[in-house]
Order: C-alpha cells, then sequence, then structure tokens
C-alpha cells in the first residue's frame, strides 16, 4: 500500500526520465536493465542501477523482472503521459501528500519540508524526492531543466512603430532622366551634363628640426605637383 512508504520514495532525475521515455519511444528494450539504460544513457552501470532502474520499478515503469511494464508503454505516448503521471501519484505516493499538494505550481520548498518531516531524511534527499513528485504533479510531456511546465511559444506581437517603419522605406531613386549624362558620339564621347566636383584634402607632417629653407621646398614641390588639379 503506498499509504505504508513512509521512509523512502523514488527519486529520478528530470533528464534521466525523459531521456529514457525518448529511447522508448524509438524502441522499446525487451528488459530495461542496468547495462541497457548505461549504454543507452551513457553512463555507468552502478550509477544506472541506482539512478535509473531502482526508481523505474518503484514508479511501476520497469517490473521486478527488469522487463517494461504496460505503464511504460503508455509512458512513451504523449497523449498518455499525464494519465501515466496521475496512476503513478496515487499508486505511489500517501493520500496526505495527494491532499496538500495537488497542483503543478506546488512549491518545491513546501514540499521539500513535507518529505523530510515524513520520510525523517537531510533536506538533500527530501528536494530529490520533491522534485520527482513535482515532475509528476506537472505531467507535461515536454522536458523543462527549470522544473516549470513548458509553453509552446507564440510568436511575438510585431512592434507597430517597427512595422511601419518597415512599410515606409524609402523606394530605391531612379536615375531623372533630365540629371543623366548625355554621351555624343559626334563629339568624341564626351560627356555633357552632371560633372563631378574633385575635392582633394593635403595632410602635410613636418619635422620641427625643418629649417625655413626645407619648409619652403616642401611648399614649393606641393605647389607644382597640384598645380594641375582644379576644384
Amino acid at each position: 500500500m503506498a499509504e505504508e512508504k513512509k521512509k523512502g520514495y523514488p527519486k529520478i532525475a528530470q533528464a534521466n526520465w525523459f531521456g529514457l521515455r525518448d529511447k522508448l519511444k524509438q524502441r522499446v528494450p525487451g528488459e530495461i536493465s542496468a547495462s541497457y539504460v548505461a549504454s543507452a544513457m551513457g553512463m555507468a552501470e552502478g550509477s544506472a542501477r541506482a539512478n535509473v532502474v531502482s526508481p523505474l520499478k518503484a514508479l511501476g515503469i520497469v517490473g521486478e523482472d527488469s522487463k517494461p511494464t504496460d505503464l511504460a508503454y503508455d509512458w512513451r505516448d504523449d497523449s498518455k503521459y499525464p494519465e501515466v503521471c496521475e496512476k503513478i501519484i496515487e499508486s505511489t505516493y500517501p493520500q496526505e501528500l495527494q491532499d496538500l499538494f495537488h497542483t503543478p505550481d506546488a512549491q518545491l520548498s513546501d514540499v521539500t519540508s513535507w518529505f523530510m518531516r515524513d520520510a525523517k531524511v537531510g533536506e538533500p534527499a527530501a528536494k530529490m524526492f520533491a522534485a520527482t513528485y513535482i515532475m509528476l504533479l506537472q505531467k507535461n510531456p515536454e522536458y523543462t531543466k527549470d522544473g516549470t511546465k513548458s509553453k509552446a511559444d507564440k510568436p511575438k506581437a510585431a512592434n507597430p512603430k517597427k512595422a511601419a517603419a518597415t512599410k515606409k522605406k524609402a523606394p530605391e531613386s531612379k536615375a531623372n532622366p533630365a540629371d543623366t549624362s548625355d554621351t555624343n558620339p559626334a563629339n568624341g564621347g564626351k560627356t555633357h551634363g552632371f560633372s563631378p566636383r574633385l575635392h582633394i584634402d593635403v595632410q602635410v607632417h613636418i619635422s620641427p628640426e625643418s629649417s625655413p629653407e626645407q619648409i619652403d621646398k616642401i611648399f614649393e614641390s606641393m605647389a607644382k605637383h597640384l598645380k594641375d588639379f582644379k576644384s
């Protein structure tokens, strides 16, 4: 009877719970042994036995003969997952716990305190018991690392200002026929109309040690080379 289970409760990490469930979605093995779990989940066999196989037996997913139960087949089905969680809660946990905490938003700290009193264990162990119980309460087939029920991503509403700005993009400018240069083959292909203006900035770095004569020579040379440029 569930009421007699006072000193120990199943505890399993969400990553292991949902990780193995995903494996069973692909194919249900003939036996969910420690060896199978270790290979499928990439963990040591001892860890697989203690942290996965043992709690799954306590939760009714795996039989004492290590074979998957009928509940295991329903467990991997998203549509039946909530029903499976409800069955596990009813068959595994005391009625008092179910009466006190029966909604998905149950507080971890409150549930932890209950397990500390009932199972007479320290906070770390009680917290793991509580996390497993709350995971079942949530009845959510999607894995969330923070232990909260995941919500389907909703498309964000577009910002009206940004949308308006997008719609009001200036059209690509088109060349004005009046501003287009007209090339006349008859006069040697010379261009009439718009003519670009050339602007040149010249920076001169003169050493403080330069003599006045040297400075004059520098500017004289610049004038000679730049005289052909027109603004």
